[in-house]
């Protein structure tokens, strides 16, 4: 290991070790023994272990700020991605792209609950058993989830989903809330209390070093942990160990689109419930608070870890990544929660560092359809010819770069159910008023296409109704998306070719399946 690196770690583990907690290791059947290596696996193969936030967006929240000792030991040692982005914003959706490597209309999961959303469609539409730790665990890999799966699965809670050596998933909205929660603990319903050990994030982290602990024991096997903490979705707050910190009434970031004064250029779901997004303002820097006292945890989880995999000596052959699902308005045009189209919905951190990783920032344009053809690349596996995303693995090292990259994705979402879209990721903490008060947030079905330099997005107009139903932005003149270029006339006139350019293109991808979505 380099000597900079193992002075990162020291230097963190010490500004942790009075922060993160051992856990409690609750009562449940033992771990299931490890299968053997598959005949067909690679001598040499990385563990990999994705630390996936929820609703942290890449755009407005100062996350290291809050997470100084994961920038110190991954950002700082490995490569920042700043323009990796979430093809379909809210959480279902996003996981479920993140283990298949396919865009949503290939899922069949466009929101969280309904016909074409949330785990049942994903099943149905036999996505579990493409999802990539299925071919990690063919070829020898041991693998292990920790945290949320899918919203839905409580629908059957002891599921266990192909392809997972070790399961610890949860199974009810409560684990938002970080206490009260149940886990399926390999097949065993573990319910969680109130007390500090309880605390949701403290256990996955507890849990995840546990699993090195006893994985690394077997040097002929490589290991595959998903960590799926909720840190920082609402209503999560700080653990109790960081009750008082600098957010604490504290104000969300005022960002020039912070509830958009004028949305008169917007299309029309916008502005006819712009009233009922404006109740929402108070609510925003309570959720800011709490957001980033919750991201502190997720800082010790990290250290934790990594802490432990190099007590183990598997540091120097373990790739690390830092990913969030979607991103978060955070009152930007007037929006509390995500799945918009806007850049604080789309645009996610992805950070990995580890053996042969270079140390910086990459500006191409990644989405999370590349996450698990890159994750198979790691482990000298080929991906299925059906995923729509392509390998990392090209921009990850110091020899040469790609002589070609996509310079854009399409963007989908399937609203009007508030049920089955982030109604169905509310807890039943919330109150009465809040609950409905969120539910007011949900959005129309739209599709988009975002390129290097703009976003065009056009809105379902049986749902909107007469009025503007597209938008057109000039990214690099208006990074805060204020001026609809086709609010106007003039406007519509003036980027007529522009738009059929972008029409043409959009229409491409949104049936696109594959080899047709990568080129």
């Amino acid at each position: 290991m380099k000597t900079l690196l193992r002075f990162a770690i020291l230097a963190a583990v010490l500004v942790a070790s009075s922060c993160v907690p051992p856990g409690r290791q609750p009562p449940g059947p033992p771990a299931p023994p490890h299968p053997p290596p598959g005949p067909d696996a690679p001598t040499t193969r990385p563990n990999i272990v994705m630390i996936m936030a929820d609703d942290l967006d890449a755009t407005t929240t100062p996350l290291w700020d809050a997470m100084p000792k994961t920038k110190a030991l991954l950002a700082d040692q490995g490569l920042t991605f700043d323009n990796a982005f979430s093809p379909t914003p809210i959480c279902c959706p996003a996981r479920a792209t993140i283990l298949t490597g396919q865009y949503g209309h290939n899922t069949d999961v466009l929101t969280n609950g309904g016909e074409h959303g949330g785990w049942e469609s994903f099943v149905e539409g036999g996505g579990e058993e493409r999802s990539f730790p299925v071919q990690l665990q063919a070829a020898g890999y041991d693998t292990m989830l920790v945290g949320k799966y899918l919203n839905g699965i409580e629908s059957d809670p002891t599921h266990i989903p192909p392809g997972w050596t070790e399961w610890y998933g949860g199974v009810d909205n409560l684990l938002y809330a970080g206490y009260g929660y149940t886990l399926n603990e390999n097949g065993t319903l573990v319910t969680y209390g109130t007390d500090a050990e309880d605390y949701a994030t403290d256990v996955i982290a507890a849990k995840t070093m546990d699993y090195v602990h006893r994985a690394e024991a077997d040097d002929a096997q490589p290991f595959f942990a998903y960590v799926a903490p909720t840190a920082p979705h609402l209503p999560l707050a700080a653990p109790p160990r960081y009750a008082s910190n600098p957010w604490v009434g504290a104000k969300a970031p005022r960002t020039p689109n912070w509830y958009e004064p004028d949305v008169s250029d917007k299309s029309e779901w916008l502005k006819w419930s712009t009233a009922s997004h404006d109740a929402t303002k108070s609510w925003n820097d309570v959720d800011w608070a709490n957001r980033m006292g919750s991201l502190m945890g997720l800082d010790d989880l990290v250290a934790g870890v990594v802490e432990t995999l190099d007590t183990h000596g598997e540091l120097d052959n373990t790739v690390l990544m830092f990913i969030s699902d979607n991103g978060y308005n955070l009152g930007s045009h007037k929006l509390v929660h995500k799945m918009a189209p806007y850049e604080e919905s789309v645009r996610v951190p992805l950070v990995m560092a580890g053996p042969g990783i270079r140390h910086g920032t990459e500006s191409r344009m990644v989405i999370e359809p590349d996450l698990a053809p890159t994750i198979l690349d790691l482990a000298g596996l080929s991906a299925p010819a059906w995923t729509d995303g392509t390998s990392l693995v090209p921009l990850l090292g110091e020899g040469p770069s790609p002589s070609t990259w996509r310079s854009d994705f399409v963007g989908q979402y399937l609203g009007g159910a508030a049920a089955n879209g982030i109604g169905a990721e509310l807890p039943p903490t919330l109150s009465f008023a809040l609950f409905v008060m969120l539910l007011g947030q949900e959005l129309p079905t739209y599709t988009s296409i975002r390129t290097t330099d703009h976003l065009y997005v056009e809105w379902d107009q049986t749902a909107i109704g007469a009025g503007i139903g597209a938008e057109l932005y000039d990214m690099a003149a208006d990074p805060y998306q204020l001026d609809n270029l086709l609010a106007t006339e003039a406007g519509r006139s003036a980027n007529a070719a522009l738009v059929a350019q972008l029409k043409s293109r959009m229409t491409q991808l949104v049936d696109c399946a594959g080899p047709t979505c990568r080129s």
